[in-house]
Formats: C-alpha cells, sequence, structure tokens
C-alpha cells in the first residue's frame, strides 16, 4: 500500500505541469494555453504553448530548424511552457529571447519536449528555439529509395536460379 502511495505521488510530483507549478508558484497572472499547427513539409505538427502572457505567432523555418514565438506582456513575471515534438526538431535545443541567449528548464521524453522559460520582461517578445536535428530531413528521399530497393529485389528475384 505505501508503495503505491509513493509511486502516486512521485508521478504526481514530476510531471511537467506539476513541475512548473512546483518551481514558478506566486506568480499574478493566469496562464493561457495554444496550439498552434505548424507547417513541415508535408507534415503538420502541433506545438502548444501556455503562458501569461499574449503569445501571438509562431513560426518555423525548416532550414535553420528554429521555431519563433512572437507575443507581448504588459507586465513582469512572465512564464511559458512549451511543447515540441521531437518529429518537428529534436537533439540540443538553443533559446533566445530578444537576441540574448536562455538556459530554460528543459524536459524530454519519447515524443515530447518541454521547454519551460521564465522572465522579467515586459513588452514585445520573440523567443527563438533551434534544434539540431529535424527529423522530416529525409521524407523527400525516402519513398524513392523505397521504390529502388523493391526494383532491385524484384529484378533478383526474377533472374535468380533456385
Amino acid at each position: 500500500m505505501t508503495l503505491v502511495l509513493v509511486l502516486v505521488v512521485s508521478s504526481v510530483l514530476f510531471s511537467t505541469e506539476a513541475f512548473a507549478q512546483l518551481q514558478f508558484k506566486n506568480l499574478n497572472h493566469p496562464g493561457i494555453r495554444w496550439a498552434w499547427p505548424i507547417k513541415a513539409s508535408q507534415y503538420v505538427f502541433i506545438v502548444n504553448t501556455t503562458s501569461n502572457y499574449d503569445m501571438q505567432n509562431v513560426t518555423f523555418n525548416n532550414n535553420t530548424k528554429t521555431l519563433s514565438f512572437f507575443g507581448n506582456s504588459s507586465h513582469t513575471g512572465n512564464i511559458a511552457e512549451i511543447e515540441i515534438p521531437t518529429n518537428l526538431i529534436g537533439g540540443n535545443y538553443t533559446v533566445y529571447q530578444n537576441g540574448t541567449q536562455l538556459s530554460p528548464i528543459v524536459l524530454k521524453n519519447a515524443n515530447l519536449t518541454t521547454i519551460i522559460l521564465k522572465f522579467n520582461q515586459s513588452g514585445k517578445v520573440e523567443t527563438n528555439i533551434t534544434g539540431t536535428t529535424y527529423l522530416p530531413e529525409f521524407s523527400g528521399i525516402a519513398p524513392m529509395i523505397m521504390v529502388a530497393s523493391f526494383g532491385i529485389l524484384f529484378l533478383t528475384m526474377r533472374y535468380r536460379k533456385i
């Protein structure tokens, strides 16, 4: 029974939302959650943001593997949680806010990376998150390789004497 209680308590304490609530308590402004559809090649990924300031737009540059978040804050004491699918960008992340490099909290699992930012700036905010991998990079050539492989396999099986 105590083992079950310990597991339940630890799962609550170490979830990303609970972690953010523990880290950034006493904020005076509630958060707003947005789901941003990001088109990358022939795929559409959903990037979720929760912030206590006005997140106005999100863009993606697949050449630089960068997500850019544009917002405006009328107060200090800002926080943002950004959930990025690992199939969109992954690897090691570099985060800049208004040109200054930050060291955010980064929580990763197999499908999602959560980046937590806390800052005291008001006014216009531009946050750029750059990954080292962009998984759909080879999506255009993969079908051609597959067709060529099946063609070679078919020709080999046809002319092979058993």
